[in-house]
């Protein structure tokens, strides 16, 4: 169990289990850790890595849905192995110093802005849950050069290395660690019950469209046929614009309408953002642009919840009803479905751009429930995903607090 010990000094940790007592002493990084200056020289790894601010080390392409790095010219990337930690200087609102993170993913290659480097002792698990705290921060903020870019932390090599890591002996730096992986397999749990949910979402929509499945009504009778519709139809242009006080957002296959930064790790937009689409819960946001296996675009519903603004070259559409829009948000989260409707009404100019007006876009059909009561039944399969997003966002919060109270 934990205790509270009130802090004497800059070495005790607020919260500490009850059976350790003392200052906790103070290593160098390159006392622990050596850095990692093998080069992809032979180019034979095309595994291509990159260190997120909100997910940790991932795969490129996965992360971005397509490739960003040259796969022909990886010779001066670092090779990565499991185990490595990977600074990326790259700054964020998640990330204010940039982020540390521990590779769990294999064998690959990182870009030579990051910098990578191996422990020698301490507690490897330690060490990575000391880097989800703020508590390096101060120090990377003491030693940065300012007067380089905005969104890249400008240090060098030798500063970075005589970072000061507190350690407490090797029986706390485990009992942290294992209490702090507690809760890391819970929130697993719970991201793993939820992609459960989001398969069975997937396969029971589609008896939904195919009409295998349907509801009945509050008094157990049929609700009215599906009709066909066109877009113009339940789609609506509002041509909003942003206010000046709206956050840049973009559009992701796996991860819908998310904060550019977030997503992207630093903001594309423009300096001047007046002429971006104004974006309100519920709206419907076509890219027109190609995105991994998703050639023509992809179509997603913001399910933020509060007004944002995109690219103005995307088309933002209001739905004669927010169920419809989370109905036609699921449908279009196949690819089939998405090539089958755009494919026909789609120019591909040069550069492999794509030539489609908003009301080209809204000029086809498909079938669609007409009962309002049906439609809502139909979005309220959403419902048990979204308590279990509420129960994982609760405990990482709860985890950041426990990680500020932790350590020194």
């Amino acid at each position: 169990m934990l205790g509270n010990m009130k802090k004497q000094n800059q070495n005790i940790p607020k919260l500490r289990f009850p059976e350790f007592s003392g200052d906790w002493g103070v290593k160098r990084l390159k006392d622990i850790a050596s850095k990692v200056t093998d080069k992809n020289r032979d180019n034979l790894i095309n595994n291509v890595f990159t260190n997120s601010a909100s997910r940790g080390i991932v795969n490129q392409r996965e992360y971005f849905d397509k490739d960003i790095a040259n796969q022909n010219n990886l010779q001066n990337y670092y090779i990565v192995e499991d185990d490595d930690f990977i600074y990326n200087p790259r700054i964020s609102n998640h990330a204010p110093v940039g982020p540390v993170s521990l590779n769990q993913i294999g064998r690959g290659v990182m870009s030579p802005l990051y910098s990578v480097f191996r422990m020698k002792c301490g507690n490897l698990k330690f060490v990575e849950k000391y880097f989800s705290t703020t508590k390096w921060h101060e120090y990377m903020k003491g030693i940065a050069n300012y007067g380089a870019r905005s969104d890249r932390m400008n240090i060098t090599t030798q500063d970075f290395y005589l970072m000061p890591i507190p350690l407490p002996i090797e029986e706390e730096q485990q009992k942290i660690a294992n209490f702090l992986t507690l809760i890391d397999n819970r929130i697993e749990k719970l991201i793993d019950k939820k992609n459960l949910l989001e398969n069975y979402k997937k396969g029971v929509m589609q008896q939904i469209f195919s009409q295998k499945i349907r509801f009945k009504d509050y008094d157990g009778g049929d609700y009215s046929d599906w009709e066909r519709k066109k877009f113009n139809e339940i789609l609506f242009e509002h041509k909003l614009k942003s206010s000046g006080k709206e956050e840049v957002f973009s559009v992701s296959v796996h991860k819908g309408v998310v904060n550019q930064i977030e997503h992207l790790g630093r903001s594309f937009a423009a300096k001047e953002t007046s002429h971006y689409n104004l974006v309100k819960n519920g709206d419907m946001i076509y890219t027109k642009s190609p995105t991994g296996d998703f050639p023509y675009g992809i179509i997603k519903q913001s399910k933020v919840d509060k007004n944002v603004i995109v690219s103005p070259l995307y088309g933002v559409f209001t739905p004669k009803t927010k169920a419809l829009g989370y109905i036609l948000d699921t449908y279009f989260s196949s690819r089939e479905n998405t090539h089958n409707y755009l494919h026909s009404i789609i120019q591909k100019g040069a550069k492999n751009t794509i030539n489609i007006t908003n009301d080209n876009f809204l000029s086809k059909s498909m079938f669609l429930p007409q009962s309002k009561e049906e439609q809502q039944k139909i979005a309220t399969i959403d419902k048990k995903i979204e308590n279990i997003q509420t129960q994982i966002s609760e405990s990482k919060t709860f985890k950041k607090g426990l990680l500020q109270k932790m350590f020194v």
